[in-house]
Parts: structure tokens; C-alpha cells; sequence
């Protein structure tokens, strides 16, 4: 374990800080930008990750929160406008009415404009919900300074809060935690892909 550490470390002390920027920042915007990529992907763990690099190789925690608040924002932006030119077209297709569908499961409400900043705000921090609510606030054509008020707050919060709470932590215990949190990732990868086709083969079999 501890050569291993020690091994990870070197790795990280030489990975150069624009490609974890890159990553990061781009991790965030696609997740919300491409509904598609975050149902599959969503950002936490590369957050988390990058948040533990930045304690301990050459990564600026400072650039990493300001950049990834941005790509969050932008991506949502992005999100919003293609919801807002689909509009009706985005809830008669398929991938609209299976994300209405599993939306519904989940208990998701679309952002109303009485509530609308409340939405918009705690919707960053569940994954699902966080990429298909610029979609959706797009195509129901929610106001756009309204919207873009509201998920500035939820992005930079969000962004903020993980980065710097995974940056105490692997300031505090150094590469093993990015170890664990390597090998947390891919696990939890390898059993949702197993949880996806056990659930398809059921309903094939229905």
C-alpha cells in the first residue's frame, strides 16, 4: 500500500496543472451542456479527484474553483438555450419522454418561476436532476436572467464547496486518499454498468 502511495504521488507531482483544469472544467460544462454525458457521468468524482491533486501536486486551488464555477455556468447557459430553441420538440422525442418518465420516479419538479431560484439552486447537487434541469427550464422558456442568476448561485456553491472540502481532506492525508478515491470510482463505475444491464435484460425479458 504504501509503495503504491508512493507511486501515485509521483504520478501526481508530475501531471501538469492544465490538464487537470482541462478536465475538470470540461467534466463540469458537458455534464449539463450534453444532458446525455451527465446522465452517465456526472462530475462529482473528477471534482473530488482534481480537489485532491490540487492539495498535493502543482494545481492552483484558487484557478481550479474559479475556472470550474465558470465551465458550470457556462454549461448550464448552454443547456438552457438548447432547451429554449427544441422547446416543444425536446418533450415529444424519445429521450424527452424517457427523461420525463425517470424524472417523474424521481420526484423531480420543473422549476416554476415562484420558485424558480430555489429550483434551479439545490437541482446542482443531485446529478440526474442537475442535467436535465437547464433543458428543461429552456424549453418551458423560464426568463433567462431569472435562470441565469439562479444557477450562478447553484454552480459556484456547488463547485466551491467540493473542490475546497476534497482539498482539506487530501491536504490533511495526502495521495492515499486519492488512491481510495481511485479505486472508489472505478468500483462504483463497474457496478452501475452491471446494475444497467441486469435492469435492461429484465426489461427485455417483461
Amino acid at each position: 500500500m504504501n509503495d503504491l502511495t508512493a507511486r501515485l504521488t509521483e504520478w501526481i507531482d508530475a501531471a501538469p496543472a492544465w490538464a487537470v483544469y482541462v478536465i475538470a472544467c470540461g467534466a463540469v460544462y458537458l455534464e449539463t451542456a450534453v444532458a446525455v454525458i451527465g446522465l452517465v457521468a456526472p462530475s462529482e468524482a473528477i471534482l473530488v479527484a482534481a480537489g485532491v491533486v490540487a492539495a498535493i501536486g502543482r494545481p492552483s486551488i484558487v484557478v481550479l474553483v474559479v475556472s470550474c464555477a465558470v465551465a458550470a455556468l457556462v454549461g448550464d447557459v448552454t443547456g438552457y438555450w438548447l432547451g429554449r430553441l427544441t422547446g416543444p420538440r425536446f418533450s415529444r422525442s424519445g429521450f424527452g419522454r424517457r427523461v420525463a418518465r425517470h424524472a417523474h420516479r424521481t420526484g423531480y419538479r420543473p422549476p416554476e418561476a415562484g420558485d424558480a431560484v430555489v429550483a434551479i439552486v439545490s437541482a446542482r447537487w443531485v446529478g440526474y436532476i442537475r442535467s436535465i434541469t437547464p433543458l428543461v427550464a429552456g424549453s418551458r422558456a423560464m426568463p433567462f436572467h431569472r435562470y441565469a442568476i439562479a444557477t450562478a448561485i447553484g454552480g459556484t456553491t456547488w463547485t466551491a464547496t467540493i473542490l475546497l472540502v476534497s482539498y482539506g481532506v487530501g491536504a490533511t492525508l495526502g495521495a492515499r486518499v486519492a488512491l481510495i478515491v481511485g479505486l472508489s470510482v472505478a468500483l462504483l463505475a463497474f457496478c452501475y454498468l452491471i446494475f444497467r444491464r441486469v435492469r435492461a435484460r429484465r426489461r427485455a425479458k417483461a
